[in-house]
């Protein structure tokens, strides 16, 4: 899709372009969009929009979405992303700056899309559940044993869900509804997490996803979405946003759950004291 518009773009007319452009920097929100809300959102005509599906080849609007779909959900390979970004990349001296402009511009679009109702309504969810179960695999689960280790300070029932001996069912067993699974993937979505999830939805719990895109199998499945993007120049996905998303997370819960936080910390720290776990 993007190889087509970039190779047809000098040949559209101005207004065509500005279609161009937007799909560039906003494939995944334009796959939801309808011919009528495409041309509002670029500020077209629907005429334009059509004349500008046509010239990039397609026979109308249902095949152009198709291969928008295509596009969005299939994610690129690593070794594409990694020859994609050894083209796109300036010098070996500006990577650095590439790869923070890169996160800050996670970050800046994360806060754009999760509203505070939404973060406070998740943090409600979080804070009331009778259990929390944490699912995350393969890149993910660092994310996933995070949220985890630190929520676990102070509340009672924190599982994290772990991968690697078959034991799924077993470390699944006493799901049911009052519970809330938090599960983490991004493109290119791990096959293995959405179809756990599916399970233990089933059990009548209350599915927070956090992904990339509304789009996202995962997302699909959630009765609750915090979207977060992952995008860097690079093969890796950069988990900078999410990391900060789960930091919010964990002291909004903190906060809210202080009356038992606090006591429950002093005691840990009276552990430490106990075990020597730190040098100071």
């Amino acid at each position: 899709m993007l190889d087509k518009i970039q190779t047809k773009y000098q040949d559209l007319t101005a207004s065509q372009q500005k279609i161009a452009e937007y799909l560039i920097q906003n494939m995944e929100e334009a796959f939801v969009l309808s011919a009528t809300e495409l041309s509002h959102q670029t500020g077209v005509s629907e005429a334009t929009t059509t004349r500008f599906i046509k010239a990039l080849g397609f026979s109308g609007f249902s095949e152009f979405k198709r291969e928008m779909g295509r596009h969005v959900l299939r994610g690129l390979s690593s070794m594409e992303k990694l020859a994609e970004s050894a083209e796109t990349l300036a010098p070996s001296e500006s990577i650095l700056s590439e790869i923070l402009r890169g996160d800050i511009e996670n970050i800046r679009c994360m806060h754009a899309k999760i509203s505070d109702q939404r973060f406070a309504e998740a943090v409600d969810n979080l804070s009331t559940a009778r259990s929390i179960y944490i699912l995350g695999l393969r890149a993910s689960h660092a994310l996933a044993l995070y949220l985890a280790f630190n929520l676990r300070f102070f509340l009672k029932s924190v599982n994290l869900i772990k991968p690697g001996i078959g034991d799924i069912p077993e470390q699944v067993l006493d799901c049911r509804r009052g519970d809330v699974l938090i599960a983490i993937s991004f493109k290119r979505y791990t096959r293995e997490v959405v179809e756990i999830a599916a399970k233990i939805k089933k059990k009548g719990v209350l599915l927070i996803a956090v992904t990339n895109t509304r789009l996202s199998p995962l997302a699909q499945l959630a009765d609750m979405t915090l979207i977060v993007r992952t995008e860097v120049p690079t093969y890796i996905e950069s988990f900078t946003a999410p990391m900060s998303l789960l930091n919010a997370l964990i002291t909004a819960i903190a906060l809210k759950k202080r009356k038992s936080a606090v006591p429950a910390l002093k005691r840990l720290e009276n552990e430490f004291e106990e075990y020597r776990t730190y040098l100071k």
